[in-house]
């Protein structure tokens, strides 16, 4: 497998955060994120429970309307920029062009200039677990897009953080979707027919669902979405769990909702990102 688990000793640690702590960054955090969805820029259709059948369950799209107005903000068309840079299946090379790689960096600066990012940086400074902007961008660039062997078993460089928990994967071997836990990936591999949702799971909150779905064919028996937020958002408290919960849940509330964010590091280096979502 590509996780390790609780054996895995940082190297580098920051100081300790409490699940109060979180709590605060979290919410804090949400207040800030100026960039996610408002009242009807996104209209969903959640369908029909979808059981453990590998049955579509729900002939709708689970997306019917996304507004442009909320796609055309900065963060978002970087984001969308990054989701034709790889090759879902794993066991085939993956790459980085020049232009790949420009585009990686346009994403980091643009996230890097809102308020999200600007609170996210000043909590982990405070933490000590980066002491820069430029020491923090550099850490998001190596956890999230440097490439890796998704598993001990492949040879092939066919993987990153990135690739497997945002855009999304088809491991050669089980011929099963892995990773794929991002909303806006979602509505876009969903509109082109890349993707059919086959019905929801869990849905305890209006922003958060458990789901099942097809990717180019094959299936994904659960995963989780957080639905409206922006990439700056999920950027932030995915980096903010794999550094102080690596390994382990990374328990939190906000707004009096408990949630929480399972984080991997990866088998070789723990100082890359193996996978992270939120658990619905």
């Amino acid at each position: 497998m590509v996780f390790t688990g609780a054996s895995i000793e940082r190297s580098v640690r920051g100081l300790s955060v409490s699940k109060v702590e979180l709590t605060e960054f979290a919410t804090t955090l949400w207040d800030r994120d100026d960039n996610r969805n408002a009242t009807g820029d996104l209209l969903l259709d959640v369908g029909n429970y979808a059981g453990t059948t590998n049955t579509d369950q729900s002939p709708n799209n689970l997306f019917t309307k996304v507004s442009n107005s909320l796609l055309n903000g900065a963060t978002y068309q970087s984001f969308l920029k990054l989701m034709d840079n790889y090759n879902p299946y794993t066991k085939q090379l993956e790459t980085t062009s020049a232009e790949e790689d420009a585009e990686e960096n346009d994403f980091i600066d643009a996230i890097m200039e809102t308020r999200v990012m600007t609170y996210t940086l000043n909590f982990l400074i405070n933490k000590d677990y980066v002491s820069s902007s430029t020491d923090l961008k550099a850490k998001l660039k190596n956890m999230w897009f440097k490439l890796y062997s998704r598993k001990t078993s492949y040879s092939t460089i066919d993987s990153s953080g990135f690739e497997h928990t945002f855009v999304g994967e088809i491991d050669s071997g089980s011929q099963k979707v892995t990773g794929f836990h991002n909303w806006v990936s979602f509505y876009e591999k969903e509109a082109v027919g890349e993707v059919n949702y086959y019905g929801w799971l869990s849905n305890p909150d209006p922003q958060l669902i458990g789901l099942s779905f097809t990717f180019h064919g094959y299936y994904k028996s659960i995963s989780s979405l957080w639905v409206g937020c922006s990439p700056e958002f999920e950027m932030a408290m995915f980096t903010v769990c794999f550094m102080v919960r690596p390994n382990q849940n990374c328990n939190f509330a906000i707004d009096g909702n408990s949630m929480t964010i399972q984080t991997y590091t990866l088998y070789t280096d723990e100082s890359l990102v193996g996978s992270a979502y939120p658990v619905a």
